[in-house]
């Protein structure tokens, strides 16, 4: 009884704390989500492009985040189950005839239910074993991307063209980031109630000490597939997204070395963190894109940029593990610390 009251006052006392832990951060927060949607409809395509790819992948990472940030189970898979959702969510629409919003909530069930199937054999797993057995799901998902024309129509992919959802159409691209903003912000929401939940909290157990865990009465196999299904969910509803961004759910774009990028996203980033998300997004995106500026400045010969870049790319990692291995969510907290201290302690004196 005594250790069933200091549970319910865990939780009690976890769902009273604000879901981001300073004032500076609720509120700039706030002024973030607010300026990108108004900002946004002032850029121009090529930018709005650029911010709606972040914002995609800082919903897939959460869930990879989820994943592998918060319950320790390794995948590099994750691009694959976006691509689940992706094309389930093509099928709903175009081939069934379902509404948008309910094609995507769909997409990321089904994609949640495929995680389960992989996650299943997967339960006794873990280390280099289970990054094993996530590649090999990668390798069966591909293939079967390129096998299931039915589904994907032709081996590169099918076209879903412009989404809309009860009759209009997001013609605009600035529109369009609006309803993907909307997805990540409550995607982010959730992803922060769940780290506060007993769920959120098992997770974080079964990642640091797994058999203490087990002692202590946890589930270890029930809280691992709910980290699976949560997880994919997310993928499969940021592929569905990406899609139509796209306006071409193509293969191509969900291969291995998607996986490897979303998995160096939550690595650089920050584990288990909904900042390292966002932050990793950011420098999963803009870093390629920066050098290819770079290099068409600098270079004569367009040919040694791709190499070049991909070099530069794989420094700029290593770097980032050698001097911040916790990721940039630790340098932004803080930062964040610090901005708080100064400007709320000088309103207060």
């Amino acid at each position: 009884m005594k250790q069933s009251a200091e549970k319910h006052t865990e939780h009690s006392a976890a769902n009273g704390l604000p879901l981001l832990e300073t004032r500076f951060e609720r509120y700039g927060a706030v002024v973030l989500v607010l300026g990108l949607a108004v900002g946004s409809q002032f850029l121009s395509g090529y930018y709005v492009s650029l911010l709606t790819t972040i914002t995609i992948f800082s919903l897939a990472a959460m869930g990879l985040n989820l994943l592998s940030g918060n319950a320790g189970l390794i995948s590099i898979a994750h691009a694959a189950f976006m691509g689940v959702g992706a094309f389930t969510a093509a099928w709903f629409v175009i081939d069934m005839g379902l509404p948008l919003m309910a094609a995507l909530f769909l997409a990321g069930i089904v994609t949640a239910g495929v995680g389960l199937l992989f996650g299943l054999p997967s339960l006794r797993l873990s280390g280099i074993y289970l990054i094993l057995a996530t590649f090999a799901a990668q390798i069966i998902l591909y293939w079967f991307f390129e096998q299931a024309l039915w589904l994907t129509k032709s081996p590169d992919g099918r076209p879903v063209g412009i989404a809309s959802i009860a009759g209009f159409y997001f013609d605009d691209s600035a529109h369009y980031f609006l309803l993907v903003l909307a997805f990540t912000v409550a995607g982010g929401v959730v992803y922060l109630n769940l780290l506060r939940s007993g769920l959120g909290r098992s997770m974080e157990a079964i990642r640091e000490r797994p058999v203490v865990a087990q002692l202590m009465g946890m589930n270890l196999q029930k809280t691992k597939l709910v980290a699976f299904a949560a997880g994919h969910f997310y993928a499969g509803l940021a592929g569905a997204l990406y899609g139509w961004h796209l306006q071409f759910v193509a293969t191509e774009a969900f291969n291995l070395m998607r996986s490897i990028e979303m998995l160096v996203l939550i690595i650089i980033g920050g584990l288990g963190s909904l900042s390292g998300a966002v932050l990793g997004a950011i420098f999963i995106v803009l870093t390629p894109e920066l050098l290819d500026m770079a290099g068409n400045r600098l270079l004569d010969d367009v040919s040694v940029i791709a190499p070049m870049r991909l070099g530069i790319f794989g420094m700029l990692v290593v770097l980032f593990l050698l001097y911040e291995p916790r990721g940039m969510a630790r340098s932004w907290r803080k930062l964040m610390r610090y901005l708080e201290s100064k400007l709320f302690n000088m309103n207060s004196k």
